[in-house]
């Protein structure tokens, strides 16, 4: 059985770094290809980790880490981050693993920093001629434009699932027919997923490697390098690119195999020591710190400010979900301004958490991973506030949990007769899983984006028109809808777990003095007058927009408590 994988952060200068992280042992650093992170190295990780400490490093702009402060990194830049990244950790030696452009930074690690490297093996390392590179910087790397009806997802399904028929993906002809399985619809949706979270960012560590001078380093590295490949890989053929006496073998091409063929290579080339543990997070100025605890067999992910022990109450912030507290961040940010302690949790299945388990899609089931989160974090008491499906949440953890809800600031909560949660449950949210042509990203794009326009979102009637000043800007949509397609397997049962809980009977029983408010465009602005009629003395308030007015709302209601 593999060592449990563990997600962590790490404070490295100006900038944080997200790493996973199994074993223990002589540290084997992990370093993923372009776009993607190191979520695509569960495999190895569990593998390498039965013998080595498992470090998987988020490249600089990619998954969870933070961009480099430079304005064209090249190559070399990222090498050096990975030894300053090392530094943070208390690692001074190890062993590096790299595929695509994770392989040219190893390869490079190795060149810059000889004695922290004990080995640098690659699982293909990118070579191109001028004529080739030239023309990858050209036409290889296209801009993710979000547009109003969404097809830019689209777009990028087929972009990413084609370079898996094509290499390059953008050359459709027999001789450019990729040597390889077209990869499952999880496989696709996790890339796409990474694309979309770097952003236009994607590009930058993509072109660095594309401008690799990758054959220049070759006869100055001092220890021992491995340019590794496997068949079907589209720079498979860069083997033959390589100098004649270099260490190349040709690897296995399924995956467990050639992992475990690459775990005999590093077993004979170990780092000096082992790993120390992994080092607690340290704040940055004028930012949330971002971490993660556990939750059973899996994490949480949490953003706080610094100062959670402080004079004033801290505010636990539910994010609307489906979704995650990103979405909340501005709000957080303006509170922390007004000298409040803050904290967001996302629950299992939702954001940057870890997966949910059977059961925990229910109002009360992510209450109760909030309470433990809140435990873990050494909350005794706090304030809470929720948007949407994340007020449910919190009026049922004041429900659960008396003793740590001081109070509920409820932003746009949902309030529905047990008719019509009957009438509207059954058709609010269609299963959003991955599937083959992808347009389960487009699905969950235009409910979104239709809840701004009707409601119910699904009656495309004028009665069912909803005449407000719709939000539905494609960039702010756009990154409402990444943050849903972090779990998209959690898009239908969360929605369903809200439509199935008795919102007014919990509202009706609920203790803990409450704030009742929503900005004029919420979905679900129409709820405020239902829900005040539930909790008397309590006054709706309609937000006018823009959406950061919340903040003084919010203020306000938390300074009057006692």
């Amino acid at each position: 059985m593999s060592p449990p994988i563990t997600r962590h952060f790490v404070t490295v200068g100006n900038r944080r770094v997200h790493y996973r992280r199994a074993g223990e042992g002589p540290p084997i650093v992990l370093l993923h290809a372009s776009p993607v992170s190191s979520e695509v190295y569960e495999l190895q990780i569990g593998l390498y980790a039965k013998h080595f400490t498992a470090i998987a490093l988020d490249t600089p702009g990619y998954g969870l880490s933070d961009p480099l402060d430079h304005p064209k990194p090249e190559i070399e830049d990222f090498a050096d981050a990975v030894a300053e990244t090392l530094d943070a950790l208390g690692i001074q030696h190890c062993a590096t693993y790299g595929r695509h452009t994770g392989g040219s930074i190893a390869v490079e690690f190795a060149h810059r920093h000889p004695d922290r490297c004990a080995l640098a093996l690659t699982d293909g390392y990118p070579v191109f001629s001028e004529k080739v590179r030239d023309e990858y910087l050209e036409k290889y790397l296209a801009p993710i434009t979000p547009e109003w009806d969404g097809t830019h997802l689209l777009w990028l399904w087929f972009r990413y699932r084609e370079q898996h028929v094509f290499w390059p993906w953008y050359k459709h002809f027999g001789a450019n027919r990729a040597d390889q399985d077209v990869p499952d619809n999880n496989f696709l949706h996790r890339g796409v997923k990474e694309m979309l979270m770097a952003g236009n960012g994607y590009k930058v560590a993509y072109s660095a490697a594309f401008r690799h001078k990758a054959l220049d380093l070759i006869p100055n590295l001092k220890v021992p390098v491995c340019f590794a490949a496997r068949p079907g890989d589209s720079v498979f053929k860069s083997l033959a690119l390589l100098p004649k006496g270099v260490w190349a073998p040709e690897i296995p091409r399924e995956k467990t195999e050639a992992t475990l063929a690459e775990l005999e290579i590093f077993k004979k080339h170990p780092a000096r020591a082992p790993a120390p543990p992994p080092p607690a997070v340290k704040p940055l100025p004028g930012r949330l710190t971002t971490d993660y605890i556990p939750f059973g067999d899996t994490q949480l992910f949490v953003r706080h400010s610094d100062d959670l022990k402080g004079a004033k109450t801290p505010v636990l912030f539910i994010p609307p979900l489906p979704g995650s507290g990103k979405l909340l961040e501005p709000l957080m940010q303006e509170l922390a301004a007004k000298g409040w302690p803050v904290i967001a949790i996302d629950p299992p299945g939702h954001g940057d958490s870890g997966n949910a388990r059977a059961g925990e899609h229910t109002m009360p089931g992510y209450a109760r991973a909030i309470a433990v989160a809140a435990d873990t974090l050494g909350l005794k008491r706090a304030h809470v506030y929720g948007r949407n499906v994340g007020a449910l949440v919190a009026i049922a953890l004041a429900g659960l949990r008396p003793d740590l809800v001081a109070s509920v600031a409820l932003d746009g909560p949902l309030c529905f007769t047990d008719s019509e949660r009957a009438r509207l449950g059954p058709r609010w949210a269609p299963p959003a899983d991955p599937v083959w042509d992808g347009h389960h990203a487009t699905l969950i794009w235009h409910i979104t984006r239709d809840q701004q326009l009707f409601f119910p979102w699904f009656e495309k009637t004028l009665a069912a028109s909803r005449f407000v000043e719709p939000q539905v800007d494609a960039e702010a949509l756009h990154v409402q809808v990444v943050e849903m397609l972090k779990h998209p397997e959690s898009f239908a049962p969360a929605w369903n777990a809200a439509f199935a809980w008795p919102q007014r009977k919990a509202l009706a029983d609920l203790k803990a003095p409450a704030a009742l408010f929503a900005a004029k465009s919420d979905p679900f602005a129409p709820c405020l007058d239902a829900a005040a009629k539930l909790l008397p003395g309590v006054t709706p308030v309609v937000l006018p927009e823009p959406p950061g007015t919340a903040a003084a709302a919010l203020d306000a209601f938390l300074n009057a408590q006692p």
